[in-house]
């Protein structure tokens, strides 16, 4: 089979043959590869496991308000998810909680609204507690203090949908129609002719791979010309040649990455602050795509009909919309150390390493298809139907591990006596680093394949992140931060199979008040933009010439997302 890895009524029943079989063509096929964002969805590819392993600004509103700049700051439980050694600084108890809104909008550049271009959520970013264990004025170990909390580390709520139109102007206008005919040349896939062998023509094809093509070939969208294994060919079956065609897009996506730290901090004489974390992260990602054609007829002696060679085709479809559904479940398992010191008064260091997270993720995917099939022919009924496949479960000894990137950060942050602090962390994360471990039995793609994709195609990222604090009274704090990250793309114009992160920057602001000497509340508002790379619905790339076959238009999705977020901190 042939993958792309990365860059590597009575007329209408005759379109459905009742079994497949896998045939050998007697002429060579052209070698081509086959992918864009309507593609490719059965399987977990290079981008979806390193958009699994991007982390996001969250924890307790103090630390978003100043841009998550905690790297050598403590007394805060963002500390256990950043360096853990900001736990020894703590001097009493605490819990704390942090609910937060966030509101997802998204735009695609040269296009029309379509369904929705926004997503909102209500959730925890934060919530834990910190026990100072004992504190003591001698010299050596002055305080010992044990952190538990949960923090949010990824959000994947978003939602962008559009619309884009190609007129029929005396060629022919690309449909995904035309790739998935050619997908099924290539790899030999044609309607069994012998009803005793081969595979039924249910959708329970063996492999998911060809489930979209099958869903095609089923709504009448391609079908197979000739009547033997030398001359057929598939090809575009119930679309005219001098369709215009809109080109609709609905993906939707909902879960998050959430982390449970265990952590302890220790203070060595009010100079040295040391620490450690078990992390153990929950994994739950819901994805919908939906790629849908619309075809008109309406180019200069058109008359709404859909005409072949041979005439007037005897049924067109009036459109057709494949979706595809992946639920993805697990966790990860990593280790947090982290060092703080105070060589001089007002001035704070920190270090932090993240190992890798171990994750064992369980997925499931389905595809299926509506479409609305009109008759020209007197007498004949059309269709209107909606297809589904069978669910592809990868689970349990059969599921996905990878380890994602190793982080290394470091902070500096300098305290103006009670009136100030200012703090700047740099953080670098190794996405070619990236492992895959295990893929379930079946997958094209072997965990070598995973690494040189890694190793050839991304790169570290660099992070930097800016946080101030100021205290005009005593009992209140005004905050601000600013935080950037780079992209962990290589080349991000050959990037051109999903919309992928290229550098997302954002600027936050915060507030903080002393309710008593023992309750807080702070608030925060982060703004985040998400810049990804261009790309295509989908594609045929002709290796053989290094050029496109057949290809939709290419596209640019930009990301824009909203937190509000709110800390309320018992001191006890």
């Amino acid at each position: 089979m042939k993958r792309n890895s990365w860059m590597t009524g009575c007329c209408i029943v005759c379109f459905i043959v009742s079994s497949w079989q896998m045939q050998a063509q007697v002429a060579a096929p052209t070698d081509y590869r086959f992918g864009g964002a309507a593609f490719n969805r059965d399987l977990m590819m290079a981008w979806d496991f390193s958009a699994l392993s991007r982390q996001q600004n969250f924890g307790s509103a103090r630390a978003m308000g100043m841009g998550g700049a905690f790297a050598s700051l403590g007394a805060d439980l963002t500390a256990m998810s950043l360096n853990p050694a900001g736990l020894g600084m703590y001097r009493h108890n605490e819990f704390s909680i942090t609910p937060i809104v966030s509101i997802t909008r998204a735009s695609t550049s040269g296009t029309q609204p379509w369904a929705d271009n926004s997503k909102s959520r209500f959730a925890i970013a934060d919530v834990g507690a910190a026990f100072n264990l004992f504190e003591r004025a001698e010299n050596g170990v002055r305080s010992v203090t044990l952190g538990f909390g949960m923090n949010r580390v990824a959000d994947f709520n978003a939602r962008y949908s559009y619309s884009s139109e190609r007129r029929f102007a005396g060629s022919e206008v690309p449909s995904i129609a035309d790739v998935f005919a050619q997908q099924m040349n290539q790899n030999g896939v044609f309607p069994d002719t012998n009803p005793q062998g081969g595979w039924n023509g249910r959708l329970d094809f063996r492999n998911p791979y060809f489930w979209p093509a099958v869903l095609a070939y089923k709504s009448a969208m391609t079908h197979v010309v000739g009547d033997n294994a030398e001359n057929r060919n598939w090809s575009r079956d119930a679309i005219g040649p001098r369709a215009s065609i809109l080109r609709s897009v609905d993906a939707v996506d909902s879960g998050s990455v959430n982390e449970f730290n265990f952590s302890v901090g220790a203070n060595f004489d009010n100079i040295i602050y040391v620490g450690a974390s078990l992390g153990i992260q929950t994994v739950h990602k819901s994805s919908t795509f939906v790629y849908g054609e619309d075809y008109g007829y309406f180019a200069d002696g058109d008359d709404g009909y859909a005409y072949g060679p041979d005439g007037m085709l005897p049924a067109q479809l009036e459109y057709a919309d494949l979706w595809q559904r992946t639920v993805l479940d697990g966790a990860g398992v990593n280790f947090k150390l982290g060092v703080i010191v105070r060589p001089v008064a007002g001035l704070r260091l920190g270090v932090a390493l993240h190992t890798p997270t171990y994750y064992s993720l369980e997925r499931s995917y389905q595809a299926g298809m509506d479409y609305r099939l009109l008759s020209n022919v007197e007498g004949v009924s059309g269709a209107e139907e909606r297809l589904e496949s069978p669910v592809q479960y990868d689970e349990a000894g059969n599921s996905w591990d990878f380890v994602s990137p190793t982080r290394l950060m470091f902070g500096a942050s300098y305290t103006f006596g009670k009136f100030a602090v200012v703090s700047v962390d740099y953080e670098r994360d190794w996405y070619n680093g990236i492992r895959v471990k295990n893929v379930p039995d079946g997958a094209d793609f072997g965990t070598a394949v995973y690494k040189n994709d890694f190793k050839s195609n991304f790169c570290a990222t660099n992070n930097v992140r800016v946080g101030v604090e100021v205290r005009p009274l005593p009992i209140f704090a005004l905050r601000a931060g600013y935080g950037y990250s780079s992209s962990m793309l290589k080349d991000a114009s050959l990037a051109y199979e999903v919309p992928q992160l290229t550098e997302c920057d954002y600027f936050t602001l915060g507030a903080g008040v002393n309710i008593s000497r023992r309750v807080s509340l702070d608030v925060a508002y982060q703004r985040l933009s998400d810049e990804q790379s261009d790309y295509r619905l989908f594609y045929s790339y002709d290796n053989s010439t290094g050029s496109f076959a057949d290809t939709s238009d290419l596209y640019r999705t930009s990301l824009t997302r909203h937190f509000i977020s709110l800390s309320l901190g018992v001191h006890f």
